[in-house]
């Protein structure tokens, strides 16, 4: 017995220093992989193409241009119009699938994802198919196009920001306690006053995520501005410009400071909403919301549901139908040349899809080791809580950071054999300078550029577990590494799955966030897509976007069998 409980005494020793060990490569990681290079880049907006110190001289070349002085105006524009539209477009969609009883649901959740699943620039190449100068509507009403420019912009991104909008607010209905329904029916309150009064009331911090979501994704977006910008400029293409067509690395910094303002505002906006959200938890007395019976209100919101989904059903059949035809929209012959890349890539086409294929399944394996195992640490863990709070932080920061920052901030750092240290004058060799170039760097990078969302996914799901199940084990001397595998993992399989689809199908339509580092033998299928947009080989690059969309739309099937045969296995691991 004394033996036993001495090996016992000793698992719990070893257990603790195993998880300062972890926490501490936890630390180290975030330090490498997105302190570093934000730190680099923040440190190139002093500095000349050439390395020396200027001060602020930056700031006043870029404010002292009208022309990129003006993009902060249209890029703030273009997102305040976009996060207001897509949180009222999406919030009418979430109530008809939560507070109504029309039919088709199941259907109308799965369309509502549509966009998700190609890359953003797609959205801006269908508008451009419909509304474009040579567009199948404008070349049938004979009308010019007004397409280009902020008008094109902003449709792009409604699209590319409603499926967002519409899981925060779904969620957010969701919720509703019945009681306060029956309560208000009872006083005789109108249906519009118990909206007003009862609705808005309960899901306010739904609509503050949505907003500031919906805001900082089409604040940073690259794709639908470079594809229906024209010669409207906005920061996410001025950063590009200034770095990939004039080599202005300095500039490039400054104006990727300048897009990680707002969108850090937003975080902090987002974290103190969470906070107070977290103050006013659902009842565990609350009811399941039942809708009444409302046959005009059912109407509505059938015909509404019917024409958003038909809207994403004809840009996705656009894109779709002019892969296969000859000419669009002059020939409507059918065609398979468009599907033959190495006329377009010079042979390169299956190989993109390779990479494309290769980096998000690297991503999505590695995402999601790191994400759980980081949230696992942070959360359950019971040493070095100071490190685990700040790890706790840093694992949300990606969600301020732009994808062309981020990828930009990878550039100036994994590409210095040499790191100076400030005022000291000392050079300290830079041990992870090989990793520029390679495959491996733009993995990393989308693993952090991702990593926010699906950390808040895989912590929530831990934070729902029983804390019972670890104080039973350490009252047993039981290590924790048992616990993880035999009871934590079982029961998060959901989260985990969800969190391994996330990372794939945004990996395979990322562009952002690899933009500046791909290399002529890893450019990845979403990079040629926006190369062959530049060149006008729009039907090749339709092509391309239907391969990538059919693909994602694999895994996720996959995925909607995954999760229902975890589900049933989690019933009977519980019923044990």
């Amino acid at each position: 017995m004394k033996k036993a409980g001495t090996a016992s005494i000793k698992n719990i020793h070893i257990g603790m220093l195993i998880q300062r060990i972890l926490i501490i490569i936890m630390l180290l990681f975030f330090v490498i992989f997105l302190i570093m290079p934000m730190l680099m880049m923040f440190e190139r907006i002093f500095l000349d193409d050439l390395g020396n110190f200027v001060g602020l001289r930056n700031f006043k070349e870029y404010f002292e241009s009208p022309i990129l002085f003006s993009s902060i105006g249209h890029s703030l524009f273009v997102s305040l119009i976009t996060a207001t539209g897509s949180t009222l477009l999406g919030l009418l969609y979430a109530y008809g699938i939560t507070r109504t009883n029309i039919r088709g649901k199941k259907l109308y959740r799965y369309l509502a994802l549509v966009p998700i699943f190609i890359p953003t620039m797609v959205h801006g190449m269908a508008l451009i198919y419909l509304f474009g100068k040579t567009g199948l509507v404008t070349t049938l009403l004979q009308v010019p196009s007004t397409l280009y420019g902020k008008n094109g912009i902003i449709m792009a991104l409604l699209v590319y920001c409603f499926p967002q909008a519409y899981m925060v607010l779904s969620v957010a209905l969701d919720s509703a306690d019945n009681r306060l329904y029956e309560a208000a029916e009872v006083f005789g309150t109108t249906p519009f006053n118990t909206f007003i009064k009862v609705t808005l009331p309960s899901i306010r911090y739904g609509l503050i995520n949505s907003f500031i979501a919906c805001f900082t994704m089409s604040f940073t977006d690259f794709g639908a501005p470079e594809v229906v910008g024209g010669n409207y400029n906005v920061l996410a293409t001025d950063i590009y410009r200034e770095v990939v067509g004039q080599q202005k690395m300095s500039m490039g910094a400054v104006v990727g400071l300048i897009l990680t303002i707002p969108a850090f505002i937003s975080f902090i906006i987002d974290l103190v909403m969470k906070k107070k959200n977290e103050r006013n938890e659902i009842s565990s007395k609350a009811t399941t919301f039942e809708p009444k019976t409302s046959h005009s209100r059912d109407v509505f919101y059938q015909i509404y549901c019917s024409v958003i989904v038909a809207c994403f059903v004809i840009l996705i059949s656009v894109v779709a139908l002019s892969a296969f035809v000859k000419r669009w929209p002059h020939d409507f012959s059918l065609t398979l040349k468009h599907f033959d890349f190495g006329a377009v890539l010079h042979g390169t086409g299956i190989v993109s899809f390779v990479n494309s294929f290769k980096l998000a399944l690297g991503v999505a394996l590695l995402g999601t080791l790191l994400v759980f195992s980081f949230a696992y640490l942070i959360e359950k863990g019971k040493t070095f809580k100071g490190i685990r709070n700040s790890c706790r932080f840093f694992a949300t920061m990606p969600m301020a950071l732009p994808g062309l920052v981020l990828g930009l901030g990878y550039i100036m750092y994994f590409n210095k054999p040499w790191i100076e240290i400030p005022f000291l004058g000392i050079a300290v060799e830079n041990g992870f300078n090989g990793l520029y170039g390679t495959f491996a760097i733009m993995i990393f990078c989308t693993v952090i550029h991702l990593f926010s969302v699906t950390f808040v996914t895989a912590s929530a799901s831990l934070k729902k577990l029983d804390r019972e199940y670890e104080n039973v084990a350490e009252s047993m001397s039981v290590p924790f590494w048992v616990v993880f595998f035999k009871v934590t993992l079982p029961m998060s399989i959901n989260a985990i799955l969800e969190v391994f689809i996330y990372f794939f199908v945004n990996s395979m339509v990322t562009v952002s966030a690899v933009v500046f580092l791909y290399t002529a033998a890893s450019k990845p299928a979403s990079i040629v897509i926006l190369n062959m947009d530049d060149n006008g080989d729009y039907a090749a690059a339709a092509a391309m976007s239907i391969l990538i969309f059919l693909i994602n739309v694999g895994v996720r099937t996959i995925y909607e069998f995954a999760n229902a045969g975890a589900h049933k296995r989690l019933d009977k691991w519980k019923s044990r």
